[in-house]
Formats: C-alpha cells, structure tokens, sequence
C-alpha cells in the first residue's frame, strides 16, 4: 500500500506500509512500517524502516484535512523510530510548503527538502492515507 503526493515533478511518497492490528491491541506504538521517498528538485532520497503509531496516524490525516479547510496553517509529521520529519505549512491562498528531513535506516545520509505544492493535488494524497 502507498500513498503518494506529487507537484511539478517533486514528490513525498509512503510506500511498503504494514500495520500490525496485533501490536496496536497490545498498546504497541510501533504498530505501523513503512518507507518514506521524497524527491525535491534534483534531489532525492529514501527512508527506510520507519515506524508510526495507527492512531496518531488517523490524528495526522485529520490535521491535513483541517489545514485545507484553511482550520490550521501547518502540519508536522515526525516519525517515530528515527526522527524523520515532514512539515506542511499552508498560506491563506491554498499555496503549500513542504519541507523536512529525511534519513537513512543507520542515519549515514539525510536530506533535507522543501518543495511548493497547493491544496489541489491533497485530496487523493488523503485518500490514500486513509485507505492504508
């Protein structure tokens, strides 16, 4: 399962996501993996083994939607197993900053992004979180 929001030929992209009913019963927070890939510019990099809690994941999905009703200017993701971060800040036209860090499973690589997009390419990325 994938998720994946793209403008102008820059993307952020959750790929390969699991999420283990098992765990979230067990009050386990990593209950969910996945990795991130983001291209920016000529820029591209790719977060392997992250981890996510499924509640605050639904808790994020609903902060985006409310930043697009224009009900909040900004949205930050952060990862739980190795501090990935992914920020979302929306000006009053609907005009979308995203930027970040992201690293490599042993931390050797990190890049850091920052691309424009706008709310109109949002509604399938939310689709998608919500069918993960």
């Amino acid at each position: 399962m994938e998720a994946r929001l793209e403008y102008c030929g820059n993307y952020i992209e959750i790929t390969d996501f699991h999420h283990s009913v098992d765990d979230e019963k067990n009050g386990n927070p990593y209950n969910c993996s996945f990795d991130i890939k983001v291209r920016s510019g000529v820029f591209s990099g790719i977060a392997d083994g992250c981890e996510y809690d499924y509640h605050e994941l639904q808790k994020f999905i609903k902060a985006l939607e409310e930043m697009l009703s224009f009900k909040g200017k900004k949205v930050t993701f952060v990862e739980m197993g190795y501090g990935n971060r992914i920020e979302f800040n929306c000006d009053r036209t609907g005009h979308i900053k995203i930027s970040g860090d992201i690293r490599s499973g042993i931390g050797s690589h990190i890049l850091k992004f920052e691309f424009m997009t706008d709310q109109t390419v949002f509604s399938e990325f939310i689709n998608e979180l919500k069918s993960l």
